[in-house]
């Protein structure tokens, strides 16, 4: 194998692991969770401004279980639209769809994310998407979830 051949499988099998880790998340939480632990170590950070760098899938999980008490987070929905490697860093354009148990939306967000891999590892994974529209939609998707619940509950 050239070089160049060695670079591109490499890139294949982090795209691959990209991909398995997005499809975690859309099964269940806890397969979400999962998903964090089997591709984080101790020193991965994910860095998603203008929320602080996580270092570790402790972090990370912490992180998830947050969102599920604050906004009822149960699965994310990716779309995958590009997905493009160079030898160690993987981009991934997609849109997440975070949805509640009940598979009503919580919000649907454009993101870039960029993962640096290192002997097969996630060093770095970096998210790039609008902070202010995803809060905006999230709160108009809370506000009319919360609404509705509360006129199901009057009309009992």
């Amino acid at each position: 194998m050239t070089t160049s051949e060695i670079q591109q499988s490499t890139g294949a099998v982090q795209e691959q692991q990209a991909l398995d880790f997005f499809a975690a998340w859309g099964r269940s939480f806890d397969e979400c969770c999962k998903s964090f632990e089997d591709l984080f170590t101790e020193n991965t950070r994910w860095d998603q401004r203008p929320v602080p760098v996580l270092t570790g899938p402790r972090q990370a999980i912490r992180f998830l279980k947050f969102a599920r008490v604050t906004m009822g987070l149960n699965t994310i929905e990716v779309e995958i639209r590009r997905i493009v490697s160079n030898r160690d860093v993987v981009l991934v354009e997609r849109v997440d769809r975070l949805r509640r148990r009940d598979g009503s939306l919580i919000v649907a967000a454009p993101v870039v994310g960029v993962l640096t891999f290192s002997g097969g590892e996630l060093t770095h994974w970096r998210e790039y998407f609008d902070s202010a529209e995803f809060v905006a939609r999230s709160l108009i998707n809370l506000a009319g979830h919360g609404a509705g619940r509360l006129v199901r509950k009057l009309r009992r």
